[in-house]
């Protein structure tokens, strides 16, 4: 008698199709969606950012360096004048800002650098897709060497126009100046206390050891990822879908009828909790083989796997015979959509579906882990890596102890005989 009504179940399910698709093509969708929109992300992957700089010298750097070189000449002894001349290479802002900066390797494949002349600045400022023109005034260097050398007050500062429609680009130039600056004002510093550059320099020979990553497992991909959380958050819906069916019945007086039959409620009991399960099983294949066969989505640990999905469709088939338990207590619907309407939202957001939440906190993760479709995302996620039962029995015997409490709850509350349901 439970086989005939775990087939009533399933049949039901089967007639109607868009209750199917619903549960069957929205996580394959969703998987789709969000692992290539979220990809790279997931991966770790920087974004391509593309800053344009324009660089604007209203003056000849080398013009001021030989003028400012004429005018120690009669403030300085001859040697120092000398050093400085011979040194002076090291002691040009602006070549040091376009050459060593803008057009190091680390910034040539983001920065997209152009020298203009100054007749181009209004062109260069109507141009949209220039991130920031940088404007070195006259006398720049000139000052900056008087700055440097002669201990005179005031520094020069370079004039920069930012695009505000490009805030990560103009955030990007900031960061790039300011840096730049802070190197100036050290070298400045050093040169000042005759302090030699290399005494401060980081000696990486003074580190020995090897870098070792602390996950050696295999990584897993934003598809594998994403097919693991659709799969759990879309299979809760198997429970309060099999709770509806089931009130529907009472609402039907087939649950009267086949009691009229003097078949036990615990028949029905356990035909529910049956049905979910297997529903639920089916389910998990059926979303993981589509990840398979379309993302490549492969499990290193098929035992494993098919331990965590049926302990996770036990926990389904307990979530599902107690929303029908409730519903058949209180004479009501409400408590299986609060739970498809709200609840699994929220199981899905602490369990990690949309995003790993749990990367960001332990607190966050532990609680994730305590709700039915974190402890499998964390156990499914596990075998993805390549590890074991040993890894992951934690979760599943919170998967069984979960089922086993919501089993025991829901026939506390399942209806007697005779009584209102």
């Amino acid at each position: 008698m439970i086989w005939q009504i775990v087939k009533k179940q399933v049949l039901l399910l089967l007639r109607n199709p868009v209750q199917l698709l619903l549960l069957v093509g929205l996580p394959i969708i969703l998987i789709a969606i969000l692992g290539t929109a979220l990809g790279g992300m997931m991966s770790g992957e920087s974004p391509e950012i593309n800053v344009k700089l324009a660089v604007i010298e209203h003056e000849d750097e080398e013009e001021q360096v030989d003028r400012f070189v004429e005018s120690i000449e009669d403030e300085l002894p001859p040697e120092s004048v000398e050093e400085i001349g011979a040194n002076i290479d090291g002691l040009m802002p602006i070549r040091i800002l376009k050459e060593d900066v803008l057009r190091s390797e680390a910034l040539e494949e983001m920065v997209d650098f152009h020298e203009a002349d100054p007749s181009e600045l209004a062109e260069l400022v109507d141009d949209n897709t220039y991130t920031a023109i940088i404007e070195i005034p006259e006398n720049f260097t000139y000052d900056m060497l008087a700055y440097m050398v002669l201990d005179e007050p005031t520094q020069p500062e370079l004039q920069v126009s930012q695009n505000e429609e490009h805030q990560i680009g103009t955030s990007i130039v900031n960061d790039i100046l300011q840096q730049y600056q802070e190197q100036l004002t050290l070298g400045t510093f050093l040169s000042k206390n005759g302090i030699d550059e290399r005494a401060i320099a980081l000696d990486e020979d003074m580190f020995v050891g090897e870098i070792t990553p602390i996950n050696q497992g295999n990584p897993v991909t934003s598809k594998g990822y994403y097919a693991v959380g659709m799969a759990a958050m879309n299979v809760l819906f198997i429970a309060s879908t099999i709770g509806s069916i089931a009130f529907l019945e009472k609402k039907l007086h087939v649950f009267d009828r086949i009691i009229l039959g003097n078949v036990s409620r615990w028949v029905y009991f356990v035909g529910v909790l049956l049905s979910a399960m297997v529903i639920g099983f089916l389910h998990l294949l059926i979303v993981y083989g589509f990840a398979w066969l379309v993302f490549g989505v492969t499990w290193p640990d098929l035992l494993a796997f098919f331990t965590v999905t049926l302990a996770f469709a036990t926990a389904v088939g307990g979530i599902a015979v107690l929303l029908t338990a409730i519903s058949y207590r209180f004479n009501s619907e409400l408590i299986t959509n609060f739970f498809s309407g709200i609840i699994v939202t929220i199981m899905a957001f602490l369990g990690g579906s949309f995003f790993p939440i749990g990367d960001s906190s332990v607190f966050l993760r532990t609680i994730g882990n305590l709700t039915p479709n974190g402890a499998g995302m964390s156990a499914y996620l596990t075998i993805l890596r390549g590890d074991g039962m040993s890894e992951i029995w934690n979760h599943i015997l919170f998967l069984v102890i979960f089922a086993m409490v919501a089993i025991i709850l829901a026939a506390l509350s399942f209806p007697k005989r005779g009584s209102s349901a």
